[in-house]
């Protein structure tokens, strides 16, 4: 299928949805267009695209694009996941098999497997995110959904006509396999925006907007081919590919654990350009975020820990935020574009090290004596009693 300019496409589908949200409920022949969808993806079998992803954050001075072609069976007997993949792109190629999943460097020549994958090892395959896969599953639930709005459109793109499918969500956003919404921590309307061939019906594009807000994601699906040539079955081991491809040693990082000393660090503020020590909290709470800029998650955490931080006495607690990947300045723009109310700290990559920080955000909780009393992800509902049982 013709690729046409994001741009163009971006100008037809704004001046196509000006007033798509100005009535609830959504039409029977648009829900059938809609249904039409869903079952045309539900008959596939096997298929391979093109895949394009791209990532437009304005406000923080964020671009991404990456490419790759995908092979995707949906077998019956696939029930792990209800498919396996083959995906390929500069970097090298990934492959999930219904019960493992192995990737591949093309840069060093190493290989990852991993022998048993589970529902949340799928999150953050680039090549399933917002894929065919995605789509396939999460629009049975858009369609039952009464509170999600749905319209469509016709659209027009060079000479020829397409249907503009939308759907708006409240505050929750597809995950990676699209078998459910994932939740956000603050308010957030999401214009989902799917560009469908009206003679395939399989969607040629899938655009994803948030309401004041200029992010962009896009993923755009091009070559596509039904039940093409099938990989050869050794394709499908990692045993196959042992004489190219070293087996890649990855110790897991993990957290530091409860009970341990928090180790010390020095770190520049970035509100005062002076320096700290973690050891002048000493008989004080502190709360410590490990976050980047680049992280939808950590860009929803920003809310929740204002009001943390608003919420007791500063002599008594701290909420130090912890960013050893970005640069001054972009950590500066984030700090007043969310309206960040408490520390933040940049320096030393060390101290993630040092914590085992391995993803983000991610929360440490110290007590007055310096011990760790909490690890892990952002969860409000268990601080809040953690921090005023220890102040």
């Amino acid at each position: 299928m013709k690729n046409f300019s994001f741009f163009f496409r971006f100008i037809i589908l704004v001046s196509a949805c000006t007033c798509l949200w100005l009535n609830a409920g959504t039409p029977e022949k648009e829900l059938k267009i809609f249904r039409k969808l869903s079952q045309k993806l539900q008959s596939v079998k096997t298929i391979t695209y093109r895949y394009t992803q791209e990532f437009t954050y304005p406000a923080e001075d964020y671009h991404s694009k990456s490419e790759g072609s995908i092979y995707i069976d949906f077998n019956k007997e696939y029930d792990l996941a209800g498919f396996r993949y083959q995906y390929k792109d500069q970097n090298g190629f990934s492959v999930f098999n219904n019960s493992g999943f192995f990737e591949t460097s093309a840069a060093d020549r190493t290989i990852h497997i991993k022998n048993k994958m589970k529902a949340a090892d799928f999150e953050g395959l680039s090549a399933l995110y917002n894929s065919i896969i995605t789509l396939r599953n999460i629009l049975p639930t858009v369609i039952k959904d009464e509170h999600i709005e749905k319209h469509v459109k016709d659209t027009l793109m060079g000479k020829k006509h397409f249907y503009l499918l939308n759907f708006k969500v409240q505050d929750r956003f597809p995950n990676y396999l699209g078998t459910d919404f994932t939740a956000t921590t603050e308010k957030i309307t999401f214009y989902n925006k799917l560009i469908v061939d009206r003679k395939s019906f399989l969607p040629v594009s899938f655009i994803q907007l948030k309401k004041g807000s200029r992010d962009i994601n896009r993923t755009e699906f091009s070559d596509i081919v039904l039940h093409p040539v099938p990989p050869a079955e050794d394709s499908w081991y990692y045993s196959t590919y042992l004489k190219e491809y070293t087996p890649e040693e990855r110790n897991p990082v993990k957290i530091i654990d409860v009970g341990q000393s928090a180790p010390d660090f020095t770190l520049d503020k970035s509100k005062t350009r002076g320096k700290v020590r973690l050891h002048e909290f000493k008989g004080e709470v502190v709360l410590l975020e490990f976050w980047i800029k680049n992280c939808s998650y950590c860009i929803n955490a920003v809310p929740e820990l204002n009001k943390l931080n608003n919420r007791y006495d500063p002599s008594k607690f701290k909420l130090l935020a912890v960013n050893t990947t970005d640069s001054r300045s972009s950590i500066d723009q984030f700090i007043i574009r969310h309206k960040v109310n408490y520390e933040v700290l940049s320096g030393d990559e060390a101290v993630n090290k040092n914590y085992g920080i391995s993803a983000f955000p991610q929360i440490v909780l110290i007590d007055k004596k310096g011990a760790v009393i909490y690890s892990g992800d952002l969860n409000i509902a268990v601080l809040y009693p953690l921090i005023s049982a220890n102040l």
